[in-house]
């Protein structure tokens, strides 16, 4: 059987990796560096929306899901989420040793030597930190169901996301609050969007309110972004609000029956897009063809092509199957 699609989760989902490719090519083409003036701040209060969304959907679909056996449900997601990573980590690890991206990859030997290390610290590609942190949320997981069938619920996560404010405040004001040695505090700021998305979808019903509060949150709190990067300010508390501004508003957002149909089989293709976009947005940013474009213009149209280019490479996938969609990332 079809798992059913919801159409505007995977129009999130869409706009979410969108923007994690023109974040991948907007590094690539060094835009964030100071050198590259004012401009790079708008670019990213922008960008650095399409991760915690990822997380905001994990949560959202996780967490109101049915409540299986512990070892059932990591059985299954981490089949979903390593088998893909095994596979297309390896594509990735033999091209970028082929192209002398790894200073301690001079022959085979060291790349044999190599991989194992480089698989399972996520060393393959910078990319591809989100899914060690995903990990980490998928063990939680059976835990935060359990816990959330109770009762009192919906106190229960509204307090959560009251203490997640607070503790991103504080640590805005008194950056070694709640940190320790050797230690980074920023899966905590990730579990709040888990459990964010969870709130939105299961207690946020009003569309028409979601709409409108989403909508001008997110215009308040893009614009607060802006000004908090370009004067130097820690703006995490009004980064966390323009994210959630931006999934409530995607989430209630008609949609024409056509385009739905390109959204569905679009967040179907999502992960394989993920893993497959890295090394074409690293190969455009190599080519000296993009004098012709302004210079704020080069990320979009990096990040349009490698979008194209990856949802083809997954669309012939599905359909040609000569390896099983389980593998693939489908």
């Amino acid at each position: 059987m079809k798992q059913q699609r919801i159409i505007s989760l995977d129009l999130i989902r869409t706009i979410a990796i969108l923007l994690v490719i023109m974040q991948h090519a907007w590094t690539g083409l060094q835009l964030d560096e100071p050198s590259a003036g004012w401009g790079r701040f708008p670019y990213h209060a922008l960008v650095v929306m399409g991760v915690p969304l990822f997380f905001m959907l994990s949560g959202a679909l996780m967490l109101d899901a049915r409540i299986m056996p512990i070892r059932q449900f990591l059985g299954r997601r981490f089949k979903r989420l390593l088998l893909p990573y095994l596979l297309w980590g390896t594509v990735i690890y033999v091209l970028s040793a082929v192209m002398h991206k790894y200073p301690e990859v001079c022959s085979v030997s060291d790349a044999l030597r190599c991989y194992i290390p480089y698989l399972l610290s996520g060393s393959i590609n910078a990319s591809y930190w989100y899914l060690f942190v995903l990990i980490g949320l998928y063990l939680l997981t059976p835990f935060l169901q359990r816990a959330l069938s109770a009762p009192h619920a919906r106190r229960l996560v509204e307090y959560a996301l009251v203490l997640w404010g607070v503790w991103m405040l504080l640590r805005a004001y008194y950056p070694q609050f709640g940190s320790m040695h050797y230690y980074s505090a920023s899966g905590f700021m990730y579990l709040g969007f888990f459990l964010a998305g969870h709130y939105c979808v299961k207690y946020l019903a009003d569309e028409r309110r979601n709409r409108l509060v989403g909508t001008v949150g997110l215009f308040i709190a893009y614009a607060l972004n802006v000004w908090g990067l370009s004067v130097d300010v820690n703006v995490s508390p009004v980064h966390a609000i323009a994210v959630v501004s931006l999934f409530l508003a995607l989430r209630s957002l008609p949609l024409p029956y056509r385009m739905g149909a390109f959204v569905c089989s679009s967040g179907r293709y999502t992960y394989v897009i993920y893993f497959v976009h890295v090394p074409i947005v690293s190969l455009l940013c190599m080519l000296p063809v993009w004098s012709w474009c302004p210079v704020w213009l080069c990320p979009v149209v990096i990040m349009t092509i490698s979008y194209v280019v990856s949802y083809l490479i997954a669309f012939c996938l599905d359909r040609l199957r000569f390896i099983p969609n389980s593998w693939v990332g489908i």
